[in-house]
């Protein structure tokens, strides 16, 4: 009897097949070649690995830092984007679970983001406010307020190009949402 048919109450006229019990091993198996095209690209041939060419990896890296020199403006975007997108759990912080879960899922593009392009600071908020927000359906006054430090101290580290850790304005708007967190803790 199944799962499905234990919580019904009726059974199937479905025959047993072995392959239902788990318990026992199959009698056969397909085995399914992995694709070498890839490593064939990348110089591997059978019983040997491929490699990235010192040139490819040097190209990948000059992209990266191309995409960095430039994040400044797409961060600007992403936080503007993102405070966009909260203004639809303020117009219904009780019952706005697709809204924050849109919220959290842009903060963390950003987290990736930033991360990749050197903005520690910027990368640390943003993981803050998406684990905050990743299992939330709704926000009291409080968790608003919280979600709300985040997106201010987004707007600063984005609106004054504060790469890295921020240095000292840095530290004050990380303590800034410390007294953010321990206000959402107090009863």
């Amino acid at each position: 009897m199944t799962d499905d048919e234990r919580m019904t109450g009726q059974e199937s006229s479905r025959t047993h097949h072995p392959s239902d019990d788990l318990s026992e091993p199959a009698s056969t198996v397909e085995v399914i070649p992995a694709d070498i095209n890839l490593k064939m690209k990348m110089g591997g041939r059978p019983g040997r690995r491929g490699q990235i060419s010192a040139d490819a990896i040097a190209k990948a890296e000059k992209a990266v830092k191309k995409v960095g020199e430039n994040y400044i403006e797409v961060g600007r975007s992403q936080v503007a984007t993102l405070i966009g997108q909260f203004a639809a759990v303020r117009a219904n912080p009780k019952d706005a679970r697709s809204a924050i879960t849109q919220v959290a899922m842009t903060a963390r593009e950003i987290m990736g983001q930033a991360k990749t392009c050197g903005y520690s600071l910027l990368t640390n908020v943003a993981e803050s406010l998406y684990k905050f927000l990743a299992d939330r359906s709704s926000l009291g006054p409080k968790e608003m307020a919280f979600a709300e430090a985040h997106l201010g101290v987004m707007q600063n580290v984005v609106a004054h190009d504060l790469g890295g850790d921020g240095g000292p304005v840095g530290k004050e708007l990380l303590q800034s949402l410390a007294i953010a967190k321990q206000k959402l803790t107090k009863t």
